[in-house]
């Protein structure tokens, strides 16, 4: 990526190995950083970045452009070590879990979002809380496994924990009954799950497809033109993108999807549930298994699916999908792994809008 004149030490703050020294001297007296990890990073072009890092069994966010919290000019940030977070209140947990129950810390989004387990004495996790700006309920949905939300406060779920092994950890078991659960969603009465359903699905949006374009040309010019021209043929195209719309997750991918001992597939993170096209959801994960580089495990989806929507749909869901919630992510997010094949990317996306073409 190109220099950022708004987050000078850009670099710096995304590399463990400087991290790990600046957690030494700003947090630790010295005391040498065995093993230190980045764990997320949300990167806003121009603007700012924070970025979370896991060290030595600790926590601890990373923020340019704010002084309330430990100094450290080397990076060009301040450091506010875990449980401290500037806009979550994150000693909720411990007020709403039982005599008996401890929270234990899995993923930390610095400022958005943190998940912990909650185990009894035996270490038996019995149960997730989720604490977020903004938290609200999911309603029950009689034909799709859902984690029950057990207890809500302010900007805190405490949800029921389910058994099974998450998609994106398992290969491509279980893409068929995720397409099973995803067309029982999408069949689902949504006036049967209103008031929670005030949502329209937004997030391919004109607007939101035009900023993926603009930010990843900010800082990679080489993958510019491949952008502007699936941003294009994107707009070009659009009516393909209107359809009825029915109840659709609304962050339907292999992390959200939960294999369970009984073959079916149970979905997570309901937060997003809203209405939109069905081709939305399905055009999320056949995004993800191209960029997998799995892009033959489609057919056991759409056959699980059983009578998915129309070809057109699909393609331009998948294309929007790969602009804006994987080469975006992929700059907003930091995955080199995607970085490094951005324009190879983005030149997929392009390849399902143009007639003859199968993306690679």
């Amino acid at each position: 990526m190109i220099p950022d004149p708004a987050v000078p030490r850009r670099d710096a703050l995304l590399r463990p190995e400087t991290m790990a020294g600046v957690i030494s001297q700003r947090l630790l007296g010295g005391v040498p950083v065995e093993r230190c990890e980045r764990v997320y990073v949300k990167y806003r072009v121009g603007e700012s970045l924070r970025a979370v890092y896991r060290y030595d069994g600790a926590h601890v966010a990373a923020r340019t452009g704010k002084r309330d919290g430990i100094a450290a000019p080397e990076v060009g940030a301040a450091l506010y070590p875990f449980p401290h977070d500037r806009k979550l209140d994150l000693a909720a947990v411990e007020r709403v879990l039982d005599e008996g129950l401890s929270p234990h810390l899995v993923a930390w989004a610095a400022e958005q979002s943190a998940t912990f387990e909650c185990r009894d004495p035996s270490g038996r996790v019995v149960a997730y809380a989720k604490v977020q700006r903004d938290a609200a309920p999911w309603p029950a949905l009689d034909a799709v496994r859902v984690p029950r939300v057990l207890a809500t406060a302010d900007g805190l779920l405490l949800l029921e924990a389910l058994e099974g092994e998450r998609l994106d950890r398992g290969g491509q078991r279980g893409l068929a009954a995720l397409g099973a659960t995803l067309a029982a969603l999408h069949a689902t009465n949504i006036k049967g799950v209103r008031p929670r359903l005030g949502l329209m699905f937004s997030r391919l949006d004109p607007t939101r497809l035009f900023t993926a374009a603009e930010v990843i040309g900010r800082v990679r010019p080489d993958a510019a033109p491949s952008a502007e021209r699936l941003l294009t043929r994107l707009l070009e195209r659009s009516e393909d993108a209107h359809a009825e719309p029915v109840l659709i997750h609304g962050d339907a991918n292999l992390r959200n999807a939960l294999l369970q001992r009984d073959g079916t597939v149970a979905l997570l993170d309901l937060e997003d549930l809203s209405a939109g096209p069905a081709a939305a959801d399905l055009g999320q994960v056949l995004a993800a298994l191209l960029v997998n580089r799995t892009p033959h495990a489609a057919r056991a989806l759409l056959e699980g699916y059983g009578d998915p929507p129309d070809e057109a749909a699909l393609r331009w869901y998948t294309a929007a999908s790969i602009l804006a919630r994987q080469a975006l992510p992929a700059v907003s997010r930091h995955r080199p792994d995607l970085l490094a094949r951005l324009t190879q990317l983005l030149d997929a996306g392009n390849a399902l809008l143009t007639p003859n073409q199968v993306p690679a």
